[in-house]
């Protein structure tokens, strides 16, 4: 299952759940200087529904 998180400033990032949170967490400390928890992430995550070749494209 892919998950989707994009981000206020606009940058997306779309992946495993724990590839999800990771890339989340490496964003907000890069880009904004935040500290973002798993259940942050969790919260405003959207699962990405993949059809066809597995490619994720947003169907």
């Amino acid at each position: 299952m892919l998950m989707e998180v994009t981000c206020r400033c606009g940058w997306t990032t779309r992946g495993s759940r724990s590839e999800v949170v990771t890339n989340i967490q490496q964003h907000g400390r890069t880009a904004h200087q935040q500290e973002v928890t798993p259940a942050e992430v969790r919260a405003i995550w959207r699962v990405v529904h993949v059809t066809g070749g597995g490619d994720g494209a947003k169907k």
